[in-house]
């Protein structure tokens, strides 16, 4: 062992038990980050978070392979000049709820850093080899203790309850399994099935809880619609849908014993809000600049159902969960390519062009993916030539 990696060794040992004690630190700050936002991002579900959290701080063996294997860290003379000293990972139920933690730390990440120790945060989206995204943030931990400052590095890495079962499966079975044989080829094959199947049991867990979601929200709709009728007129089937969605994700109720009645109780401190109030707490509220669109719009074209939930959320004395929850999910993509959340106002555009079927790219990333007609420059899909150039060229092109 190099003189180097004997005085990391002596540094990873004296300090082993602070690097545990901050993976703690960082896990109780992003748990009280999450649950001041996981009601406006939809990170809940009745009362219950849709996500839970792991942490370890890597094993002296891991970090002397990492060294050794990669050149960049070769000449590493702390464990700060390394990434992932520390792990922490977010486990969420389901692959789709992955972008919702996404949107929360991309948006609210000037709010993390003010109310945390967490001094810095990069998001670094990677590809997998099935195609999938696959989410890491780099960290700093800043402690302070009198005049000194102790920073730890460490990763957060986003997956599915389905994604950790795999990794661990895969950590134990393959990686640390570094003898070579004939079978290899087999192997790689035998894994992609294995992770397809889980990924397929993913889809189906995801299927099923839209079920229970909608027979539980259907019960719900029902007698809400009648009691938000005592009080609120015009009301239409979808202002039920709506509130019923909104109550179902952010409110913790007992909805399977309450009654019209508990229902009417509940709507009668929303009717009592006048809509001044509600005016009021859309001119003080603050959008994130990429908001702005989406929260002009709201204030110009806002519905009977976005108005109860803001009067909701006033009565309840929370009204900026609201105005979020209703900024949620209006008009947002995430890029397919790089996982940035851009507005539909470019994704639409090249949706529109590109044919890209469901799937949207921020601006950077879809000219990478745009062709252009070679006379008049205008998008085409296949070909040189758009058709209103080919028709007026004197030669046919083969």
């Amino acid at each position: 062992m190099s003189a180097n990696l004997e005085q990391l060794k002596k540094e990873y040992y004296d300090n082993y038990e602070d690097y545990g004690t901050a993976a703690d630190s960082i896990v109780e700050d992003l748990k009280a980050f999450l649950e001041r936002y996981q009601r406006a991002y939809r990170l809940q579900v009745k009362q219950y978070p849709l996500y839970r959290f792991e942490a370890r701080v890597k094993s002296w063996e891991s970090i002397a392979d990492k060294i050794q294997r990669k050149e960049q860290y070769r000449n590493a003379k702390s464990l700060n000049d390394l990434p992932d000293t520390i792990g922490v990972f977010i486990i969420v139920e389901l692959a789709e709820d992955l972008e919702k933690i996404v949107r929360l730390l991309d948006k609210k990440h000037d709010k993390l850093l003010q109310t945390s120790h967490i001094s810095s945060l990069e998001h670094s989206p990677t590809k997998h080899e099935n195609g999938n995204l696959s989410h890491h943030y780099d960290g700093v931990y800043s402690l302070k203790a009198g005049a000194a400052t102790a920073n730890y590095n460490f990763e957060i890495q986003l997956r599915s309850e389905v994604e950790n079962l795999w990794s661990n499966i895969e950590h134990m079975s393959f990686y640390k399994n570094k003898a070579k044989s004939r079978n290899d080829r087999i192997l790689k094959r035998l894994k992609e099935h294995s992770f397809n199947l889980l990924l397929q049991a993913d889809d189906v867990l995801s299927i099923l809880r839209r079920e229970r979601m909608k027979n539980d929200l259907l019960d719900l709709k029902e007698k809400m619609y009648e009691a938000l009728e005592g009080y609120f007129d015009g009301i239409k089937i979808r202002d039920a849908e709506s509130v019923s969605g909104y109550l179902y994700e952010c409110w913790d109720l007992p909805f399977d014993t309450m009654t019209v009645e508990d229902f009417e109780h509940l709507f009668a401190g929303a009717f009592r809000v006048k809509d001044e109030q509600v005016d009021l707490i859309l001119e003080n509220y603050t959008p994130d600049e990429m908001h702005d669109r989406l929260y002009n719009y709201l204030k110009k074209n806002m519905t009977l159902s976005d108005k109860i939930i803001l009067k909701m959320g006033i009565s309840s004395n929370e009204p900026y969960v609201a105005v979020d929850y209703l900024l949620s999910d209006m008009e947002e993509a995430c890029c397919t390519e790089c996982g940035k959340w851009v507005d539909y106002n470019d994704a639409d555009f090249f949706a529109a062009k590109v044919e890209m079927r469901g799937k949207f790219y921020c601006r950077e990333c879809a000219e990478k993916k745009l062709n252009y007609c070679q006379a008049c420059g205008s998008v085409l899909v296949p070909g040189k030539f758009c058709k209103s150039c080919f028709s007026k060229l004197p030669f046919k092109i083969n």
